[in-house]
């Protein structure tokens, strides 16, 4: 699907393309969602130059994703896709800049994308040209990825709680699907990481001097964009720090409850050992054995048996073994 948004007293209304795929020529922004082979070749001749494909898009080179050709500069970017599911996901999305006409290009529907759209629908936003919507947009995925960041800290501090809880509770679903919450959130705080890590590739590459032509106008744009790209970098490593502390802290506390649990079981062991002594030297077969004539033998050895199992027990209690 092919969207052109065009400047209109001050805000970006949305033109879907029509049948002939024909582009508006004053598009500000115009977004590649899904496109089809068809819509991919005639915005290609429409543009004069080649879209990337899915599989360049997703090459690992910085060549690869940060070029110039025919005096258009390409910028691809990871971005993190269904952030709030179980299963969040990265994609990567292709900034076109040629001219003063901004081209994204997508195999997803990251929300930033609808915050942006939805932003600039209203007059005064400042993004009439493709150049100022770029760096809105980009402004929208940093926010997001804030917000991510911030939900992330909060389910971290949450679990942090019922671990460390002062009365000793344990988390309510136990360790094993702590465990699951936190591998999930270090997950999602990887992406976010890489994310951060490509878009502060592309804020680099537009502001190199000599290669893209930076205006006064989004020039502070950018500079507040490398400071925030900065900020949260910084936050995704300590965020990792803490959840690599709470990993190790709960896999400590697994340890311990192991631990006591086996020393239970050697208590017990321990405890019964002088009794199965006992049992095991009177149910010799010896034909004489003082012991089996006593009119009291019987309960003698009974007690004698409890006995040397509540000793040990005892004493264990006493030394704070148990």
């Amino acid at each position: 699907m092919i969207t052109a948004f065009v400047c209109e007293n001050g805000a970006l209304l949305a033109q879907p393309a029509t049948g002939d795929l024909t582009l508006p020529k004053n598009a500000v922004w115009i977004d590649l969602l899904n496109p089809e082979p068809e819509e991919v070749a005639r915005v290609e001749r429409a543009l004069g130059f080649n879209l990337p494909t899915l599989e360049e898009m997703r090459e690992i080179e910085t060549s690869s994703r940060l070029y110039q050709e025919k005096g258009a500069f390409f910028m691809t970017a990871i971005l993190i896709h269904r952030a709030d599911t179980e299963i969040p996901d990265s994609v990567p999305v292709t900034f076109i800049l040629a001219g003063h006409c901004l081209i994204t290009l997508r195999h997803a529907e990251p929300q930033p994308f609808r915050m942006f759209a939805a932003q600039t629908a209203k007059p005064g936003t400042g993004h009439e040209t493709g150049e100022m919507a770029l760096v809105g947009l980009l402004d929208a995925i940093v926010d997001r990825l804030a917000d991510i960041l911030e939900k992330v800290q909060e389910r971290v501090t949450e679990l942090s709680r019922e671990v460390f809880a002062q009365d000793k509770r344990r988390p309510s679903d136990g360790f094993e699907m702590a465990l699951k919450r936190l591998g999930r959130d270090q997950g999602l705080v990887g992406r976010a990481r890489e994310s951060l890590v490509s878009i502060s590739r592309v804020l680099s590459f537009l502001g190199r001097s000599g290669e893209q032509p930076v205006q006064a106008e989004m020039e502070r744009g950018l500079k507040t964009l490398v400071q925030d790209v900065a900020s949260l970098s910084d936050h995704t490593s300590y965020l990792a720090n803490n959840m690599n502390f709470l990993l190790e802290a709960i896999l400590g506390l697994i340890s311990i409850e192991q631990n006591n649990i086996i020393k239970i079981f050697s208590v017990a062991a321990v405890m019964f050992l002088p009794p199965t002594l006992i049992a095991s030297i009177y149910g010799m077969n010896f034909e004489f054995m003082p012991e089996l004539a006593w009119p009291y033998g019987y309960p003698a050895v009974l007690i004698v048996m409890i006995l040397s199992a509540v000793t040990p027990y005892l004493y264990f209690k006493r030394r704070d073994w148990l």
